[in-house]
């Protein structure tokens, strides 16, 4: 399955030793900043040789000059947006100039962050301050107050880390970044490759048009840049509450090379509030987090209802400024003061008409999943959702009212899919399931995959991380497409739920319900009846050969 003339792979074996016989809860955020030192300085290097026609050697002749340091600059800049001006500041310069022993010093962190500089445009300049902010918040980097142990460890995990071969192909430092990144947050909610493949091929498969793309926990950010890697996604937007998970995915950005002027990345925590800049997406995209950690109910309950107001906004400027003659209103404060009266009235009117949870429905404003209405309140009308979510969701009783209202009322929830069994290292598999803001159908498609599916090895398969080993394989995912959009049933496999059976079901969303996949023979009761009768007629002949033979031995109880 894997490649033995992979270098990476030989090298990562070796990393991942190294962690696993370690404690690196202190180090994680100087072994990511470490890749992200290496990618950046190593691909400078070989643009500038590869653009100069010279060696190693050669590129330092040009260091030497300030004219020959402006070529360099102009040609970095222009290219890849960011230039080193030191030469020493090359991560295997640094090394070489080291010992082992001081690899891991004060001067690792200086060297990249005072000596690269990023072209005026290149928004990648905003992120690379964040990733050293966070730095700065976790060590004093002038100072790396730590114990003999951690240094020595991240000594010789750098050493080792800066063999890696940045642009192998067989098994690229993007892949050991994400396997390194996983060795390291086993406890963090980060995504198994399977979910993000379902979630991504779904989204291909119904997609038709290039959109913007959000996902409100992001974790690892692996559902956003498949989208955004497959040209589907075009900006993608994202908000990670974890200052680890944000740290890595910013760094995984870099390394894949996104364009980031095109990536909007930032650590809050979206229950505290899931609108971004009022804007509404073309599609929403997550792994839901089983649990919230470190967010308590009464937080929960107190999310409010968001609107985005983006759109309606600018229908409302346009209507307002086709009818008043704002050349003859500009000078008058008071009139401009009241036209902006107007206009927030108006925004505050349609925000309390876009959703009702009048009635039976007026408990949902205190909902733990608040959050889930506001994530479809956040897509364009003919937008898609793609969620994983807890299995609890499909048949929790307090979550009745939710089901009604997404599915009878509101006719939102478009598929259910039940996940494989055995795919991840949890107790209860979790779902998928596919929302659409404006729907044609009054039914829901019912797939349940949780015994009924084939896999593959992950491209991303490493040794010893077996939970990111498997994908559901080609075969499976064409029948998943084909129920999805074809909205066919295929036997013990998938069906096609008319709105009004769910009511005769409470609004329960549980797959096996509807999907029926039990492979044994049935039984009449006709059948049993019959059996039943002839057993209870053998017991009643057995009980009376027992009697007889107690009372010919005279034993009486």
């Amino acid at each position: 399955m894997f490649s033995q003339k992979s270098h990476n792979r030989k090298i990562l074996a070796n990393l991942l030793r190294k962690t696993r016989k370690n404690d690196t809860s202190n180090a994680n955020y100087f072994i990511l900043y470490g890749f992200l030192y290496k990618y950046l300085s190593d691909r400078l290097k070989d643009h500038l040789m590869r653009n100069i026609a010279g060696d190693e050697g050669y590129l330092k002749t040009f260091y030497q000059t300030p004219e020959g340091i402006q070529d360099l600059r102009h040609i970095a800049l222009s290219d890849l947006g960011y230039f080193i001006e030191d030469p020493s500041a090359y991560m295997d310069n640094h090394i070489t100039d080291s010992i082992v022993e001081d690899i891991f010093s004060p001067r690792f962190f200086r060297l990249l962050n005072d000596n690269i500089t990023f072209s005026d445009e290149n928004r990648a300049k905003h992120y690379f301050d964040e990733i050293i902010g966070i730095l700065s918040k976790q060590m004093d980097l002038y100072s790396l107050n730590i114990n003999d142990e951690m240094n020595s460890f991240m000594n010789n995990y750098l050493f080792s880390l800066s063999k890696l071969d940045v642009f192998e192909n067989d098994f690229t430092y993007a892949q050991a970044y994400d396997a390194i990144a996983y060795s390291i947050f086993g406890r963090l909610m980060s995504t198994p490759d399977y979910i993000t493949d379902i979630i991504s091929k779904i989204v291909f498969s119904q997609r038709k048009s290039r959109g913007n793309a959000y996902d409100p926990f992001l974790k690892d950010a692996s559902i956003l840049f498949n989208l955004k890697r497959e040209g589907v996604a075009i900006d993608i937007y994202g908000k990670e509450k974890d200052e680890l998970l944000y740290f890595y995915s910013i760094i995984n950005a870099f390394i894949n090379e996104l364009d980031f002027e095109e990536v909007f990345l930032c650590n809050e925590n979206s229950i505290d509030s899931m609108a971004v800049d009022g804007k509404s997406f073309d599609m929403i995209v997550s792994k839901v987090p089983s649990r919230f950690r470190n967010i308590s109910k009464e937080r929960l309950k107190r999310q409010s209802l968001e609107i985005p107001a983006e759109d309606s906004d600018a229908d409302f400027k346009r209507k307002l400024l086709s009818n008043l003659d704002m050349d003859r209103l500009g000078d008058d404060k008071q009139v401009i003061e009241a036209l902006k009266i107007i206009e927030n009235k108006y925004k505050q009117i349609e925000k309390e008409d876009a959703v009702s949870f009048s009635g039976e429905y007026e408990s949902l404003k205190d909902s733990e999943f608040l959050f889930l209405i506001n994530m479809i309140n956040s897509l364009k009308d003919d937008g898609m959702m793609v969620v994983s979510l807890s299995q609890n969701f499909l048949f929790k009783n307090s979550l009745m009212l939710l089901r009604k209202f997404l599915t009878y009322e509101n006719n939102y929830i478009d598929a259910v899919i039940s996940l494989p069994e055995g795919m991840d290292r949890v107790i209860r598999p979790e779902v998928i399931i596919v929302f659409k803001k404006k729907r044609m159908h009054d039914d829901i498609v019912f797939i349940d995959l949780s015994n009924n599916y084939g896999t593959m090895p992950s491209p991303n398969a490493v040794s010893g991380l077996m939970r990111r080993n498997l994908l559901l394989d080609d075969k499976t995912m064409g029948k998943v497409v084909e129920a999805l959009n074809e909205r066919r049933p295929f036997e013990k496999f998938s069906e096609i739920v008319p709105l009004r059976e769910l009511a005769k079901n409470d609004f329960n969303l549980a797959v096996s319900r509807y999907v029926d996949t039990y492979d044994g023979d049935f039984i009449r009761l006709k059948d049993l009846k019959g059996d039943r009768e002839k057993i209870d007629s053998k017991m009643d002949e057995l009980n009376r050969k027992i009697n007889d033979l107690m009372n010919d031995l005279n034993i009486n109880f």
